[in-house]
């Protein structure tokens, strides 16, 4: 596996680890180095193999490998780290973790002969335009991330995204939206994807040690995740408050994660309603705390704006807070509401409706018996259909497919065009 960050870091992969060692597969992670973690561990079931990548970019030489890269989309220090690897490990297919490393996977695939599987955790291309709505003016006194912003604009990373699915041996996608558009805007047959989706292990939040995170008499709206930017829809839950604080006094919203350039936006929102005796940003937490704060919330959000991106995702923590038996609200973006209508697990409203949430949030408030049916109903699908078990399978079937198919069908790594 090809992981363009430290690990562990990475709950979806490493669940995709474990359930990839239970079906028989032996498990090496190719990460970033950090300075704290030695080179080479064993992490859960997988052999985790760190290298200096960043400082392939250091230098004169540096600023030369990196322009190659952003020409050519494939990461020379990562492919002559597998031509180690690759021999050494026995590895027998190289499995890309975001659009980012499947050009270098195919460059070392093509070399080695390996298959390779492209694991989108999200659309990129929507990702990164959403993303960049919400870059700061310091942003743009680095060079290296103007040079990236300036030679891969959005329509070039779709170019990039169109090529990757189409060469890949096998593409997961997380959602059904997702496959969706693999088939429609880039050409592939849905045949070649496989859907394995940000589902829960339920072990993990049932065996989780809670402790206290406060607001015990309050009535708690909660947020987990981080604050990428006006996409994740805060606004207009935080716009909703002094409704709903009008009708349940003791309401707080409570926002965990971190996102410093969009918290401060969030901020002064709150501070021109005048509500900040009902509002609190924890920023980031721990992951293992996130049980403690998901178990003292009432309701609990996941209130996205539509979008390219998030019409074609479903974050983990809506199946967290389902595991959690919480009743959750969420926005009429379409992997939200057909996961939420499916289960029965909360109530769906219109993205960017502060009346809206306002309305959902005191409706749960007062009316505790279908707040607390909701809330079963989605711990009941969670142990029924959206737990990691299921996912896994998914994963472990691909692998199966990888197994029994003919020659890799990538192409020339020739990506100039691209």
């Amino acid at each position: 596996m090809l992981l363009n960050a430290v690990y562990p870091t990475d709950i979806r992969l490493a669940k995709e680890v474990e359930s990839l060692a239970a079906d028989g597969h032996t498990v090496y992670i190719l990460s970033e180095a950090d300075g704290d973690l030695p080179d080479r561990e064993e992490v859960g079931s997988a052999t985790v193999v760190r290298r200096p990548f960043q400082a392939a970019y250091a230098g004169l030489d540096g600023v030369a490998a990196g322009t190659r890269t952003l020409v050519t989309n494939v990461a020379e220090s990562w492919v002559h780290a597998l031509d180690d690897i690759v021999p050494t490990e026995g590895i027998e297919a190289l499995h890309a973790h975001d659009l980012p490393m499947v050009h270098t996977a195919l460059a070392a695939g093509e070399k080695h002969d390996l298959p390779v599987v492209a694991d989108l955790h999200e659309n990129w291309p929507e990702a990164v335009k959403q993303y960049r709505r919400g870059d700061s003016l310091d942003s743009f006194t680095n060079f290296r991330y103007v040079a990236r912003r300036l030679t891969r604009p959005v329509l070039r990373w779709k170019r990039i995204e169109r090529d990757a699915v189409q060469r890949a041996d096998r593409v997961i996608a997380v959602t059904e939206e997702a496959a969706a558009h693999y088939v429609r805007d880039c050409g592939i047959d849905a045949s070649k994807i496989d859907i394995v989706s940000n589902y829960v292990s339920l072990e993990t939040f049932d065996d989780a040690e809670l402790r206290d995170v406060g607001f015990e008499d309050d009535f708690v709206i909660s947020y987990v995740g981080t604050l990428g930017g006006p996409h994740r829809g805060l606004d207009a839950v935080v716009r909703s408050m002094p409704a709903v604080v009008e009708r349940v006094p003791n309401a707080h919203l409570v926002i965990v994660g971190n996102g410093q350039e969009y918290r401060s936006h969030l901020e002064s929102i709150v501070a021109d309603l005048g509500i900040g005796d009902h509002v609190t940003f924890t920023g980031r937490v721990p992951f293992e705390d996130v049980p403690s704060y998901i178990d003292a919330s009432d309701v609990c959000l996941v209130p996205h704006q539509s979008t390219g991106h998030t019409e074609t995702t479903v974050p983990h923590k809506l199946f967290q807070y389902m595991a959690m038996s919480r009743p959750v609200v969420v926005t009429d973006v379409e992997p939200l509401r057909r996961v939420v209508e499916d289960a029965d697990a909360g109530v769906v409203v219109r993205a960017d409706d502060p009346a809206g949430f306002a309305l959902a949030f005191v409706e749960l408030a007062t009316d505790h018996e279908r707040a607390r049916r909701l809330g079963e109903n989605g711990r009941r699908a969670v142990e029924n259909r959206y737990c990691w078990d299921t996912a896994g399978e998914s994963l472990c079937a691909c692998y199966r497919t990888l197994d029994n198919s003919s020659e890799p069908s990538r192409r020339s790594t020739e990506l100039s065009t691209v």
